[in-house]
């Protein structure tokens, strides 16, 4: 369980956004909950509730009355995860003014837990092995691989996760990853619905290291048409981000912090930069490349799909998001 120490002006928060996620909210909750606490820090697992109209907040309440020390909600009625992380900001800006030290944030999704007791002591010791990085991404695993459903969409998702040992990847997943406070604020999230973490990476190329050994467990879909409805909206949100990412270049506005990387090993790395593709012609066996198949053809549909989507939303402005993905 956390550990409160009383003489400690660090505070390790775990920041959760959710909208309406009943259903994991508890799990990654207590997940956080019976982490080992980092020595000489408390941790708080602070979730931000946008625009929740199920019970998510109702069973954040439950848990904050249950552990007033470790568990606080933050209730904000617009919905969108850019909107939830920078109300999240402020509130750490809030307590920064009550002489609270925040070195570091972790951000989990909904639909994660940790795997193992000593996550965010490896976070921790991952910032002091390298104090110059501004932030670490955890290695974000299906749980199917932990488990014994077998169906389509479970293989697919132990393929894609066997594929993607077999690849030199560097880049920040929004399931988990621990950043430093400053750098957080330095960010400028704008309150779009877009792909953040893609916006984290290309901001902070060059200064943040995946550590494969830093693992967390997200919920894989359950069935096709969840998972459909999924790459729908990470390639909407990943759309948006192009638009944005361009529509800042054209204005002349740098979007990386940092002109120079830290090293080459932190540069932003995905499967294109690893040859995925040749890779792909080259492992042994249909199995696997019969699912990775099917996962790019789910790709290529979501793209499409994600293509009319915006082409909608863009010529009716008061069309949700939330709405037509969900």
């Amino acid at each position: 369980m956390l550990k409160s120490d009383h003489n400690t002006r660090k505070v390790l928060p775990i920041a959760i956004m959710a909208h309406n996620e009943e259903k994991v909210i508890q799990k990654a909750v207590q997940s956080g909950l019976t982490q080992k606490t980092p020595s000489g820090f408390t941790v708080q697992i602070v979730v931000v509730a946008n625009g929740c109209s199920d019970r998510t907040e109702e069973i954040v309440k439950e848990l904050e009355d249950r552990n007033p020390q470790g568990v606080v909600l933050v209730s904000i009625k617009d919905k969108g995860k850019t909107k939830a992380i920078n109300r999240a900001i402020a509130y750490f800006a809030e307590l920064s003014r009550k002489d609270l030290l925040i070195p570091y944030v972790i951000f989990l999704d909904a639909d994660c837990q940790f795997l193992g007791e000593d996550v965010l002591i490896n976070f921790i010791n991952r910032f002091e092995h390298t104090p110059q990085l501004c932030a670490v991404g955890a290695n974000c695993l299906p749980d199917v691989l932990f488990n014994k459903r077998h169906d389509l969409v479970s293989n697919t998702y132990r393929a894609i996760s066997n594929f993607g040992d077999l690849l030199k990847i560097n880049s920040i997943s929004g399931m988990c990853y621990a950043i430093k406070y400053d750098t957080l604020a330095k960010i400028n999230f704008p309150n779009i619905q877009f792909n953040e973490d893609m916006y984290v990476s290309s901001r902070l190329d060059g200064w943040f290291f995946r550590d494969k050994h830093i693992k967390v467990v997200f919920t894989t879909p359950y069935n096709l048409s969840h998972e459909l409805k999924r790459r729908t909206r990470q390639e909407v949100s990943t759309q948006r981000y192009h638009q944005y990412y361009s529509s800042l270049k054209q204005k002349g506005i740098m979007v990386r912090l940092y002109e120079k990387p830290l090293n080459d090993d932190y540069r932003w790395l995905g499967p294109g930069d690893n040859h995925a593709f040749r890779m792909f012609f080259s492992l042994k066996g249909i199995k696997s490349k019969f699912f990775l198949t099917g996962y790019g053809l789910t790709r290529l549909w979501a793209k499409i799909n994600a293509y009319y989507i915006l082409k909608s939303v863009n010529k009716n402005q008061e069309t949700d998001f939330w709405e037509v993905l969900r």
